[in-house]
């Protein structure tokens, strides 16, 4: 009898440690973090730093550290809880690696570009259309890959129109901070056996701190 009790108690501890353990990891991936649900608020060199080993993971074809990478950059950007940058991570990688491995027919993508710019409406309570977002991001995805198209200024512009619907702006309001993305896209694939990962990042650094400003100057 003392022995069915002593296993009983040990039994029932070990239940309670899995349920407290249980309880603060749920507690973990579901609650949000400390800080602005903001389309317009960011640390500029945090993202550039986080964008450049993305686009390595990209080209690397590392597809879990690519969702690794886009699951901390929305935790962090817009403070989603760890299981919802979880799924929207899982929809941009899946997007991204897909389109990698087209030629043609790029449109398949758009179902997961749609839906996880759809969560960033939603979480932010911003008010762009995610669809024209989405189609919006496609088409300089695109357009990096058709010589006659591919300029960084051609790219930049696309880039700026993206940027004028997802921020609500206008595309002269984000001319800047998209040619300097559309600069290190650029000098990505000219050089793309040995890319200069260095001035890469330094681009997107300058083009996220560029665009900072210019939210903030809309804001006057």
């Amino acid at each position: 009898m003392w022995r069915r009790s002593a296993k009983a108690f040990a039994l029932r501890r070990v239940l309670v440690v899995f349920a407290v353990i249980l309880a603060f990891g749920l507690a973990f991936v579901l609650t949000p973090p400390g800080g602005p649900r903001s389309l317009r608020q960011f640390d500029a060199d945090r993202l550039a730093s986080l964008e450049t080993r993305m686009w390595q993971a990209y080209y690397a074809k590392e597809r879990g550290r690519l969702f690794l990478l886009l699951a901390t950059l929305l935790h962090e950007q817009y403070h989603y809880p760890w299981a919802t940058a979880a799924v929207e991570a899982f929809h941009l990688a899946r997007a991204a690696s897909t389109f990698a491995g087209l030629t043609d027919h790029y449109e398949i993508v758009l179902p997961d570009l749609e839906a996880a710019y759809g969560k960033v409406r939603s979480w932010t309570g911003a008010a762009f259309d995610p669809g024209m977002v989405a189609r919006a991001e496609l088409a300089w995805w695109e357009a990096r890959r058709i010589p006659g198209r591919n300029s960084p200024e051609q790219v930049g512009q696309l880039v700026a129109e993206e940027y004028a619907l997802l921020y609500e702006s206008s595309s002269p309001a984000m001319a800047v901070p998209a040619l300097l993305r559309a600069q290190a896209g650029a000098l990505r694939d000219a050089h793309a056996d040995n890319p200069d990962w260095s001035r890469i990042a330094d681009l997107l650094r300058q083009s996220y701190r560029e665009l900072r400003l210019a939210l903030a100057s809309a804001n006057v």
